[in-house]
């Protein structure tokens, strides 16, 4: 029984886990002006913080995909639980970073 994933599966599951954030964050913050406009709140047009979180989280991504290749090349196995468990750490990383910048940014400002 052969259990190993090509390169190919996991590049499609990570095009669809991507366009499926993005669809539900395009999604949220549609819903969020809305709300916005509704309660008649200025809306916030700051969207150097969102494409930073955005950057950063594609980078953790990268480097999470980049890493679980290396690991498997080191280790001279096929693994395939390295790479979603690398995708997510590195991602969350990039996610905690841009919130730990965003922060001491208001901060100062």
């Amino acid at each position: 029984m052969d259990l190993t994933i090509g390169p190919g599966v996991v590049f499609s599951l990570i095009t669809i886990v991507a366009g499926i954030t993005l669809y539900a964050f395009i999604k949220s913050r549609h819903a969020e002006r809305m709300m916005q406009m509704q309660m008649e709140l200025p809306l916030d047009n700051n969207r150097s913080n969102a494409e930073m979180k955005f950057g950063l989280l594609f980078m953790g991504i990268g480097l999470g995909i980049l890493t679980a290749y290396i690991l498997n090349q080191v280790l001279s196995k096929n693994i395939f639980e390295f790479y979603p468990a690398f995708i997510f750490l590195f991602g969350g990383l990039g996610l905690l970073i841009s919130f730990f910048i965003a922060q001491t940014y208001q901060e100062q400002h």
